[in-house]
């Protein structure tokens, strides 16, 4: 019987955040997405220099959604069904992607107060745009579309498999310690 364990659950959200985290960077760096850094999207919703945005969403996307709402929501899942094996959180985190790509990244734009629908900026991207730039003295951020499709065709691939890591790494960590 799996048993919920808030220790397992804030680590392994922890690690896992580690994780995705440094995955969607390699995938920038490799030219695979043009995704802006989840702690900037996260943070420009509170301001408008990047400065204080990265600052603001790296909390936001590190301590309080990655590790401890999700690293919750993973483990209270895991005691429900019983099963906190490596698959099992890899099928929550497909769930979760699926969730979070297919209904709230297209809303963004309307609760998001720096996001356009357009492309913003000129230049870097294969399209013509860019992603975040700074205007006015603000940084704007392109909205992402399902699963992220605005910021470049690999974007939903990186994303599900990103999400899947994610729910499998925690589902390895919380099973370790608990």
């Amino acid at each position: 019987m799996v048993e919920f364990d808030l220790l397992a659950a804030l680590a392994g959200g922890f690690v896992a955040t580690l994780v995705m985290t440094a995955m969607m960077q390699m995938a920038t760096r490799a030219g695979m997405t043009d995704m802006p850094p989840m702690p900037l999207v996260m943070g420009s919703m509170m301001s408008g220099d990047r400065k204080k945005a990265t600052a603001i969403g790296g909390m936001l996307h590190f301590i309080v959604m990655g590790t401890v709402v999700f690293g919750i929501i993973y483990g209270a899942l895991f005691t429900a069904f019983d099963d906190d094996s490596w698959w099992v959180g890899a099928l929550i985190g497909l769930a979760h992607a699926l969730i979070v790509g297919v209904m709230f990244m297209p809303m963004m734009p309307k609760m998001h107060p720096r996001m356009s629908e357009q492309p913003v900026g000129v230049g870097t991207r294969h399209d013509g745009g860019t992603v975040a730039v700074d205007t006015r003295g603000e940084v704007e951020v392109a909205a992402p579309g399902v699963l992220g499709k605005n910021w470049g065709a690999m974007t939903p691939v990186g994303f599900l498999m990103g999400h899947v890591v994610y729910g499998l790494v925690l589902a390895l960590v919380y099973a370790a310690i608990n």
